[in-house]
């Protein structure tokens, strides 16, 4: 395959996947068909079939490209030369910049994890549910050693370091349900809004 063909084809799984994500968001997994997810792109049901076997492959899919785009913007700040305190707060931004730039991907992994709490699967959902449960445990303990490095420093502050890391981005992950980018907001507006959500939340490990 050449390399125009190679990237035809990686456009057209990206309109898909970026398709299905909105419809999952607007609809839920089980309302979303595979005639909506063409339909929104102008394309026919066979072609999301051929390169999703199923809904289901999709919909996972969708889910490990959200967990992808959050762990892309957090690893360059694990090796960045930051103190402990900065290294966190940078961590915090980075989080829901990512959530707001991917938040079809967001909600449609939210729906995944309740899917998990559920139990409303069948076996192979299961599998494809707890391998995506286990890397939000690592996506979380990135964050967990990072709060617990700047507790040891003295710079946060943290009596069960678990427990604040999961309220921490249990609150920060809220905003793909709440809140919507308007499209005439400017790149400061968006940082602006970043930084208060960030700095609200976090005010629980910081020291005055």
């Amino acid at each position: 395959m050449t390399e125009k063909g190679k990237s035809k084809k990686q456009s057209s799984r990206e309109a898909i996947l970026a398709s299905g994500a909105l419809c999952f968001m607007e609809r839920g997994f089980s309302a979303t068909s595979i005639d909506d997810i063409a339909e929104r792109i102008g394309a026919t049901k066979g072609m999301v079939y051929h390169y999703f076997d199923s809904k289901a492959e999709l919909f996972f899919e969708i889910q490990q490209k959200g967990m992808d785009a959050l762990f892309a913007e957090i690893n360059p700040l694990l090796s960045a030369e930051l103190a402990p305190q900065e290294r966190f707060i940078a961590m915090a931004h980075a989080h829901v910049r990512t959530l707001l730039d991917t938040q079809p991907f967001q909600r449609t992994m939210s729906e995944g994890v309740y899917m998990h709490l559920r139990h409303s699967s069948n076996q192979a959902q299961a599998k494809q549910l707890q391998a995506l449960q286990a890397r939000r445990h690592e996506y979380e303990d990135v964050f967990l050693s990072a709060l617990t490095q700047g507790v040891e420093a003295g710079e946060l502050r943290a009596d069960n370091p678990r427990l604040a890391t999961r309220l921490i981005l249990a609150s920060l992950n809220s905003i793909i349900v709440w809140y919507q980018m308007r499209e005439n907001d400017s790149n400061a507006e968006r940082e602006q809004f970043i930084s208060s959500v960030v700095d609200t939340v976090l005010k629980g490990v910081i020291h005055a």
